[in-house]
Order: structure tokens, then C-alpha cells, then sequence
């Protein structure tokens, strides 16, 4: 990982936790803290812990947007940071949980699985913004 730019090496670490499927980390320049990670859950996982926590919901789409959801996987991830030592600068302050998986089709990622940074970030610009709000 020595060779990565810092955002490729964050993700590879950050892909490391339970219910990480897929993340974008990403930085405003404007502000002092990384923000607007994008998540995808893992389905296996997500369903284990729904069914230990007792967790109503109606959809995938509403458990992605519990605060429940948000809390843990964001917890997820910070543990996955303190065991690389990160700092926390490198650690993500907010993040958003997204239901729909990034695919070839959705143009979101390559047919190789690689990002597409510029195309994600104008996709969900608006959540974002919110992020950073």
C-alpha cells in the first residue's frame, strides 16, 4: 500500500470492516475534517446484526438511513482506523450508508470494480453537502 494515493490506501484499509462492501472516501478542501464516505452494506453481516439489535425497519433503503445503522457502521470503521493507527484526521467524521450496490451498470465503478471518483462524487453531491453542512 505504499505506493497508493492516500485515498486508495484509506479505502483498502476501510474495506476491512464488517459491513463495508464499497466506500469513496472523500475530502473538501474547505474543510478540516474527511467526510461524505460513501458506504454499501454487506448483506450477511447487516442481517446478523438487525436480528441481535431488534431493529424495525420496512426496506433496505430505511435500515441504510437508521441513525441505529449509521452509528455502527461509522463505529465499524473508526475501529478498523485505531487498529491501523490512523490519524484522525484520516478517520472520516461523517459518513453516509447507501442501500443501492455500486456496479458497471450503475456507471459508478469500471467493469474492473475501480471507482469512478468525478462520476460518484457528482452523483451524490447533494449528500455531500449535507455531510459538510
Amino acid at each position: 500500500m505504499e505506493n497508493m494515493c492516500p485515498w486508495e490506501r484509506l479505502r483498502q484499509l476501510f474495506l476491512e470492516a464488517p459491513f463495508v462492501d464499497n466506500i469513496m472516501v472523500h475530502a473538501d478542501p474547505f474543510h478540516s475534517y474527511l467526510c461524505g464516505t460513501l458506504w454499501q452494506f454487506i448483506i450477511p453481516n447487516w442481517r446478523i446484526w438487525v436480528s441481535k439489535h431488534g431493529i424495525a425497519y420496512s426496506d433496505f433503503s430505511e435500515l441504510c438511513s437508521k441513525d441505529e445503522t449509521v452509528k455502527e457502521v461509522h463505529a465499524s470503521l473508526v475501529k478498523e482506523a485505531k487498529k491501523a493507527r490512523l490519524e484522525k484526521f484520516e478517520i472520516p467524521a461523517k459518513i453516509k450508508v447507501l442501500s443501492d450496490p455500486w456496479t458497471p451498470e450503475t456507471g459508478l465503478v469500471t467493469a474492473a470494480l475501480k471507482l469512478k471518483r468525478d462520476i460518484i462524487r457528482k452523483t451524490f453531491q447533494e449528500d455531500l453537502a449535507k455531510l459538510y453542512a
